[in-house]
């Protein structure tokens, strides 16, 4: 009989463990400020803590996370401002080879490397032929 206590004991604090949420965090709580903020199908931006980043338009929030329509992938996902790293205004443009939207500051940012890395090329064999 006292086993069989211990054992219900033991479950009934591990279950209320499991129902904990986790404390919001800083970055927790502005991401949530951030989607307060948003209007229903503003254009956003999301880079979640795994995987690539997501673009779609808002749709509405919560307490515990948001949900928004993802443009590429044309459904709605639902995402705990956990699973969050970043949460932006806006999204970039359309690269039709990808069949995706992507981040212009990306892009703008390898294209200014690209175009440094030859310029510095022409220069040297600018200065080498001399």
């Amino acid at each position: 009989m006292k086993s069989v206590s211990a054992f219900l004991i033991v479950c009934l604090a591990a279950s209320t463990a499991a129902q904990n949420v986790p404390y919001p965090t800083k970055k927790m709580e502005a991401i949530r400020h951030k989607a307060e903020t948003l209007a229903p199908n503003a254009p956003i931006s999301v880079i979640p803590l795994h995987g690539a980043e997501e673009f779609g338009l808002f749709l509405s929030y919560d307490p515990e996370g948001f949900t928004f329509h993802d443009i590429d992938r044309k459904m709605d996902v639902r995402l705990q401002y956990s699973e969050v790293s970043k949460l932006k205004n806006g999204y970039g443009g359309y690269n039709s080879v990808q069949g995706r939207h992507t981040d212009r500051t990306k892009a703008v940012v390898i294209t200014v490397v690209v175009l440094g890395a030859l310029g510095a090329l022409i220069g040297a064999a600018a200065t080498a032929k001399n």
